[in-house]
Formats: C-alpha cells, sequence, structure tokens
C-alpha cells in the first residue's frame, strides 16, 4: 500500500508530528522507552521533506542526528497555537477536576467516592463543577491562595511577605 500525499498534505502531516511531539515529550527531561517507535515514525516522515519539496520545512541536526522542524517552519506554523489552547484548556479542566475531587473526598471521605457508582459521582460533582468553573470563568486564578503558606509566612492583601 502507499500513500500518496499533495505538498499540503505533506506539510499537514509535519504539523501533526509537530504536536505529537509536544504532548509525548514537551515536558520530558528524556524521550521515554516507549515513544521510541513514534519518533522512528517521525523520522521515516521527516526524512521524506525534500521529496515534497518541503526541504526548507525540515533540517538535520547533526549534532542529535536527527531530522528537527526549521525554526522558521516551528515559528510560522500554527502547531504552537493549537498547542497553546490545548494546554490552556487542559489546565483548567484539571484545576477544576482535582479540586472537585478534593472536595467531594473532604465530605463523604476516599473510600465512599470510590464505592460510588458512576451517575451518583456524576451528580455529586456536578455543584463542584459548576461553581469552579463560574469561578475561574470570572476570576481565573487570582481567587485561589494556599492559606496554610499565608498564614505561616504572613501576608499583606493576599501577598507574601520576604
Amino acid at each position: 500500500m502507499n500513500l500518496v500525499l499533495s505538498r499540503k498534505e505533506f506539510c499537514s502531516l509535519l504539523e501533526v508530528l509537530e504536536i505529537a511531539d509536544w504532548v509525548l515529550h514537551a515536558y520530558k527531561a528524556e524521550a521515554p522507552a516507549e515513544t521510541r517507535p513514534f519518533r522512528e515514525l517521525e523520522q521515516k516522515v521527516l526524512a521524506m521533506a525534500e521529496s515534497f519539496g518541503c526541504e526548507d520545512l525540515v533540517e538535520y541536526d547533526g549534532v542529535a542526528k536527527r531530522f528537527v522542524s526549521a525554526r522558521d517552519f516551528a515559528e510560522s506554523s500554527p502547531t504552537q497555537d493549537f498547542i497553546m489552547e490545548f494546554e490552556n484548556d487542559a489546565f483548567w479542566d484539571q484545576l477544576a477536576e482535582r479540586l472537585v475531587e478534593r472536595d467531594l473526598i473532604r465530605q463523604i471521605g476516599e473510600t465512599a467516592l470510590q464505592k460510588l457508582e458512576f451517575d451518583e459521582r456524576e451528580r455529586r460533582e456536578d455543584p463542584y463543577r459548576r461553581l469552579y468553573g463560574e469561578e475561574f470563568l470570572s476570576h481565573g486564578v487570582d481567587r485561589l491562595e494556599i492559606l496554610q503558606l499565608r498564614s505561616r509566612q504572613g501576608t499583606e492583601s493576599g501577598k507574601l511577605l520576604s
């Protein structure tokens, strides 16, 4: 089976690979062994850039001995916008979900929470979700504080003192 791509489709594939690489490796000091098949596939695709007339979008890093996206491509591509939008959405979602779970555990206990059926858990979490959703939409993180830290170090108008 052969995959036939236009230059435009190949550029889109490069962008998708850029996004996937970010998801897999952005917060890792070293690439995990389990992502090796993905890295190898990425290298195979990047090596084909010249045959698609996309040699300006990919560079070979002689030190790392691998192909990488050219700086101009990375800066002009919409991938960073997609990634930042995803990370922003994921941040708010994860923050709310973790606070919802924390608050429900405080209310009924961890053991009771684990025993809840899915529908019952959703019903109990919903008021917390709405509360945090409204709070974050209206105020972002402006009203989130670590009270223990505040009281331990002393504050003035919510700002930590040196």
